[in-house]
């Protein structure tokens, strides 16, 4: 097995532009084969807890509440995340409180998208509440992450 200081990972990079071509696609080429996200589903260990924080520091709107058609002790909620799109999160009230582990098939985070003044309102948020949080950026474009209660790594960005 080759050592990893070995790679060439611009090389690498530049060879998967080439192969895929997702940059350099003209307009009216081949359309994407779904309608985007509709709801991205985590598990969360307080479903109270969780709608809270999403809706009170991170301002969401929750929009749903309904039982798990697989598991009845548990419960779906759906957040509006904005842009037609929602979060969802499942509580597992039997399952316990085991984490996961990240790895190969895990999330690493999640980025919202923000205007420069929802941007400088969540930094605000964040401060007034003691949370623990890392701006790359200023106060008015960037990108803050922060984790929430389960400690799931969000992002709100401007996109630079």
């Amino acid at each position: 097995m080759s050592d990893s200081l070995d790679i060439d990972y611009e090389a690498r990079r530049t060879a998967l532009i080439e192969k895929y071509k997702p940059l350099n696609q003209p307009a009216g080429s081949a359309p994407v084969q779904t309608g985007g996200v509709d709801h991205l589903a985590l598990i969360c260990s307080d479903i109270g807890q969780t709608i809270e924080f999403y809706t009170e520091v991170v301002g969401m709107t929750l929009n749903k509440v309904v039982p798990n058609r697989d598991e009845m002790s548990s419960t779906h909620v759906f957040l509006d995340m904005g842009g037609g799109n929602y979060l969802a999160f499942f509580d597992f009230p039997k399952k316990g409180p085991a984490k996961t582990e990240r790895g190969i098939g895990s999330m690493h985070h999640l980025a919202l998208k923000g205007s420069p003044e929802q941007y400088a309102n969540a930094i605000k948020t964040l401060r007034e509440r003691g949370i623990e949080h890392d701006v790359h950026g200023d106060e008015t474009k960037g990108s803050v992450y922060f984790r929430d209660p389960d400690g799931i790594f969000l992002e709100i960005t401007t996109g630079y």
